[in-house]
């Protein structure tokens, strides 16, 4: 894991996006005490989102109720 101070990341900014973006874990410190991880994003996968979802009884027939999409 990279680490930088508080005044590296504001000068550096552009160099720390990299870094992450190109998959590290980057710690940010103040006055010599971790005040902040940045961390590259989790991507989602199809397999990621599998059971995600949970449809439960009929999702297609009409319920009766009126909802004024008519506009």
């Amino acid at each position: 894991m990279k680490t930088m101070t508080v005044s590296e990341a504001e000068a550096g900014f552009a160099r720390l996006l990299r870094w992450v973006a190109s998959g590290e874990e980057v710690e940010i410190y103040d006055h010599q005490q971790a005040i902040a991880k940045v961390v590259p994003l989790r991507k989602r996968t199809e397999a990621s989102l599998a059971g995600s979802v949970v449809a439960e009884g009929d999702l297609v027939s009409p319920t009766g109720v009126p909802w004024g999409a008519a506009s």
